[in-house]
Protein backbone atom coordinates (compact mmCIF):
# COMPACT_ATOMS: atom_id res chain seq x y z
CA UNK A 1 0.00 0.00 0.00
CA UNK A 2 1.41 3.40 -0.89
CA UNK A 3 2.23 5.97 1.78
CA UNK A 4 -0.48 8.34 0.62
CA UNK A 5 -3.22 5.72 0.87
CA UNK A 6 -1.90 4.57 4.25
CA UNK A 7 -1.87 8.13 5.58
CA UNK A 8 -5.36 8.73 4.18
CA UNK A 9 -6.71 5.60 5.90
CA UNK A 10 -4.94 6.51 9.16
CA UNK A 11 -6.31 10.06 9.06
CA UNK A 12 -9.85 8.86 8.26
CA UNK A 13 -9.67 6.35 11.12
CA UNK A 14 -8.57 9.08 13.53
CA UNK A 15 -11.40 11.35 12.39
CA UNK A 16 -13.94 8.52 12.69
CA UNK A 17 -12.67 7.63 16.15
CA UNK A 18 -12.84 11.26 17.23
CA UNK A 19 -16.37 11.54 15.83
CA UNK A 20 -17.49 8.42 17.70
CA UNK A 21 -15.84 9.68 20.88
CA UNK A 22 -17.68 12.96 20.49
CA UNK A 23 -20.99 11.17 20.01
CA UNK A 24 -20.35 9.04 23.08
CA UNK A 25 -20.12 12.06 25.35
CA UNK A 26 -23.33 13.06 26.98
CA UNK A 27 -24.07 16.75 26.72
CA UNK A 28 -25.50 18.74 29.54
CA UNK A 29 -26.97 22.19 29.59
CA UNK A 30 -25.91 24.45 32.42
CA UNK A 31 -27.77 27.63 33.28
CA UNK A 32 -26.18 30.70 34.68
CA UNK A 33 -28.76 33.31 35.19
CA UNK A 34 -30.45 33.79 31.83
CA UNK A 35 -27.53 32.31 29.93
CA UNK A 36 -27.53 28.60 28.92
CA UNK A 37 -24.21 26.86 28.29
CA UNK A 38 -24.02 23.39 26.74
CA UNK A 39 -20.94 21.38 27.70
CA UNK A 40 -20.04 17.73 27.56
CA UNK A 41 -20.53 15.93 30.82
CA UNK A 42 -17.22 14.52 31.96
CA UNK A 43 -16.99 10.88 33.05
CA UNK A 44 -18.09 10.55 36.62
CA UNK A 45 -17.14 7.00 37.54
CA UNK A 46 -13.69 5.52 37.80
CA UNK A 47 -14.54 2.99 35.09
CA UNK A 48 -15.56 5.73 32.63
CA UNK A 49 -12.37 7.66 33.36
CA UNK A 50 -10.29 4.50 32.89
CA UNK A 51 -11.89 3.88 29.48
CA UNK A 52 -11.10 7.42 28.36
CA UNK A 53 -7.51 7.16 29.60
CA UNK A 54 -7.06 3.83 27.77
CA UNK A 55 -8.48 5.32 24.58
CA UNK A 56 -6.15 8.33 24.75
CA UNK A 57 -3.17 6.09 25.56
CA UNK A 58 -4.01 3.77 22.65
CA UNK A 59 -4.25 6.70 20.24
CA UNK A 60 -0.90 8.03 21.47
CA UNK A 61 0.79 4.64 21.00
CA UNK A 62 -0.70 4.12 17.54
CA UNK A 63 0.24 7.59 16.32
CA UNK A 64 3.77 7.25 17.75
CA UNK A 65 4.22 3.84 16.10
CA UNK A 66 2.99 5.20 12.77
CA UNK A 67 5.37 8.16 12.97
CA UNK A 68 8.26 5.82 13.86
CA UNK A 69 7.50 3.60 10.85
CA UNK A 70 7.47 6.60 8.53
CA UNK A 71 10.70 7.90 10.05
CA UNK A 72 12.46 4.53 9.66
CA UNK A 73 11.36 4.26 6.04
CA UNK A 74 12.62 7.77 5.30
CA UNK A 75 15.91 7.03 7.08
CA UNK A 76 16.48 3.97 4.89
CA UNK A 77 15.71 6.02 1.80
CA UNK A 78 18.10 8.79 2.85
CA UNK A 79 20.88 6.28 3.57
CA UNK A 80 20.49 4.66 0.17
CA UNK A 81 20.50 8.04 -1.56
CA UNK A 82 23.58 9.22 0.38
CA UNK A 83 25.49 6.03 -0.50
CA UNK A 84 24.66 6.38 -4.19
CA UNK A 85 25.57 10.05 -4.16
CA UNK A 86 28.95 9.38 -2.53
CA UNK A 87 29.73 6.63 -5.05
CA UNK A 88 28.77 8.79 -8.02
CA UNK A 89 30.76 11.71 -6.61
CA UNK A 90 33.84 9.48 -6.40
CA UNK A 91 33.33 8.49 -10.04
CA UNK A 92 33.10 12.16 -11.02
CA UNK A 93 36.24 13.04 -9.05
CA UNK A 94 38.13 10.19 -10.71
CA UNK A 95 36.83 11.37 -14.08
CA UNK A 96 38.27 14.83 -13.38
CA UNK A 97 41.63 13.25 -12.53
CA UNK A 98 41.67 11.31 -15.82
CA UNK A 99 40.67 14.44 -17.73
CA UNK A 100 43.45 16.43 -16.05
CA UNK A 101 45.96 13.68 -16.90
CA UNK A 102 44.87 13.70 -20.55
CA UNK A 103 45.15 17.48 -20.82
CA UNK A 104 48.54 17.43 -19.09
CA UNK A 105 49.83 14.73 -21.48
CA UNK A 106 48.59 16.65 -24.53
CA UNK A 107 50.02 19.93 -23.22
CA UNK A 108 53.36 18.27 -22.45
CA UNK A 109 53.51 16.66 -25.89
CA UNK A 110 52.69 20.02 -27.50
CA UNK A 111 55.15 22.00 -25.38
CA UNK A 112 58.01 19.50 -25.78
CA UNK A 113 57.73 18.16 -29.31
CA UNK A 114 59.48 14.86 -29.86
CA UNK A 115 59.22 12.21 -32.58
CA UNK A 116 56.57 10.33 -30.58
CA UNK A 117 54.53 13.40 -29.47
CA UNK A 118 51.62 12.60 -31.76
CA UNK A 119 51.45 9.02 -30.46
CA UNK A 120 51.56 10.23 -26.84
CA UNK A 121 48.67 12.65 -27.50
CA UNK A 122 46.66 9.94 -29.25
CA UNK A 123 47.37 7.49 -26.42
CA UNK A 124 46.25 10.07 -23.82
CA UNK A 125 42.98 10.56 -25.72
CA UNK A 126 42.46 6.79 -26.10
CA UNK A 127 43.14 6.25 -22.39
CA UNK A 128 40.62 8.93 -21.50
CA UNK A 129 38.01 7.46 -23.88
CA UNK A 130 38.53 4.04 -22.28
CA UNK A 131 38.04 5.61 -18.88
CA UNK A 132 34.84 7.31 -20.05
CA UNK A 133 33.41 3.91 -21.03
CA UNK A 134 34.35 2.54 -17.59
CA UNK A 135 32.85 5.59 -15.85
CA UNK A 136 29.58 5.15 -17.76
CA UNK A 137 29.48 1.50 -16.70
CA UNK A 138 30.09 2.43 -13.06
CA UNK A 139 27.38 5.11 -13.17
CA UNK A 140 24.95 2.60 -14.69
CA UNK A 141 25.70 0.23 -11.79
CA UNK A 142 24.95 3.03 -9.30
CA UNK A 143 21.82 4.80 -10.56
CA UNK A 144 20.25 7.56 -8.51
CA UNK A 145 17.26 6.29 -6.57
CA UNK A 146 13.68 7.14 -7.41
CA UNK A 147 12.79 10.53 -5.92
CA UNK A 148 9.48 9.12 -4.60
CA UNK A 149 11.57 6.90 -2.30
CA UNK A 150 9.73 4.15 -0.54
CA UNK A 151 6.42 4.85 -2.28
Amino acid sequence: MSDIVLQLVFGAACIALGFCAGLSLSWREYRRGKKAITLPAMPRTDRQQAYWLLLVALLAVVSTAFAAMQSAKQEACNTEFRTTLITRSAITAENQTHLDDMIAAIADASANPQPDSRERMEQAIIDYQNWVVEAQRQRAENPLTDPKCGG
